[in-house]
């Protein structure tokens, strides 16, 4: 396998919206949860997506663990303090001589063979634990993979970042970045330590968190063509928006303009958690009022797809704010598809405002 390494960064980074869209990773920054992690349960498979590859399991964090006893939370847990790159989780793994541990995903779809891709993702040594390692990597394989290799997965993986100095830093995010040609086969990754050169041994215990994971195809062509549904706001309008989370008017029609999905896909992008997370407070604040998210397209294609998508989309939010702590019995959600548009479906910046998330808010 061909392997192209750029540099190092040792920054926090925004993807552009054009990269967010395409990346194949299906929950980036580990945000989709199964089940809140809690003192008995931590394991990354309290998400829908990630797994452990191998029998010690990695560790999953969020804000949505309040209580400092547990030591799952974020920002503060059993190995540290550390807020996350974006959003409310992240990924935790433990490296040491007589366990090394991974986590592991099936991409949305497999990789193209010959295509470029930028694979990046973010480190941050905890701080409980006083050593380090010089090499993280990622495998790839045809399916999802679970063995019983405790002490390391004995590969060198085609993707493997070296950092001779170690990776030590406890306060800010890493960004490890590369570009990969695929060979085609490539369905699911493997992140974490691997255990490949024999003459080196791991010595006392790391424990690394793991955030914004992405695979993102780079040629111009397929960056134009899946562009993120997303409509692009002045300073004022996108004051105006935040102004309309934190005090919207009861009984009105509210539009979320920062909420990001792939295209035809209902999945919430990190893009989205900001201003959810505004709204989630407010409605944790205004504890005597209820929320009716509706989901919205445009016309292109079958309308009884886009009633499921957009309901799905709406969905979406509305699980999102009850892993946020809102009760379910405070929200309703509904797809409307094209039937209620705000816009001409004749041009491409009608069907953009066509597309949307609206939400109304109610007392009780």
């Amino acid at each position: 396998m061909k392997t192209f390494l750029s540099s190092i960064i040792f920054i926090v980074f925004l993807f552009p919206p054009v990269l967010t869209a395409q990346n194949l990773v299906p929950d980036p920054g580990f945000e989709i949860m199964q089940k809140p992690p809690s003192k008995d349960d931590n394991g990354i498979r309290c998400t829908s997506n990630w797994v452990n590859a191998v029998l010690s399991g990695g560790d999953y964090y969020n804000s949505v663990a309040k209580s400092k006893l547990l030591g799952v939370g974020v920002p503060r847990n059993i190995f540290g303090y550390q807020q996350p790159h974006s959003g409310n989780g992240y990924a935790g793994i433990c490296i040491q001589k007589d366990m090394v541990e991974y986590v592991e995903t099936k991409l949305t779809s497999p990789l193209k063979k010959g295509q470029k891709y930028l694979i990046e993702f973010y480190i941050c040594r905890a701080e409980h634990r006083l050593h380090h390692v010089d090499e993280f990597g990622i495998l790839f394989t045809t399916k999802m993979q679970w063995g019983a290799e405790k002490t390391g997965i004995s590969v060198k993986p085609p993707l493997n970042f070296v950092n001779t100095n170690g990776y030590k830093d406890t306060k800010n995010w890493t960004k490890l970045s590369a570009t990969y040609i695929a060979e085609g086969f490539e369905a699911v990754i493997i992140l974490g330590h691997f255990n490949y050169d024999k003459k080196k041994s791991l010595k006392g215990k790391a424990h690394y968190y793991i955030d914004d994971v992405s695979i993102i195809p780079v040629n111009e062509e397929t960056a134009s063509s899946n562009i993120t549904e997303q409509n692009t706001f002045s300073d004022s309008q996108l004051k105006d928006s935040i102004k309309q989370i934190f005090a919207p008017v009861i009984g009105k029609n509210v539009t979320l303009k920062n909420i990001f999905f792939n295209s035809n896909k209902s999945e919430l992008l990190p893009a989205s958690f900001e201003e959810l997370n505004k709204l989630a407070e407010y409605l944790e604040k205004n504890d005597n009022t209820f929320i009716e998210i509706n989901g919205h397209t445009d016309n292109t294609g079958n309308e009884e797809e886009n009633k499921k998508l957009s309901e799905a989309r709406a969905k979406a939010v509305a699980d999102y704010l009850n892993i946020r702590g809102i009760n379910k019995k405070r929200i309703k959600y509904f797809g409307y598809g094209s039937l209620k548009p705000i816009s001409t479906n004749d041009t491409d910046i009608g069907k953009q405002q066509n597309r949307r998330v609206e939400f109304i808010i109610n007392k009780n």
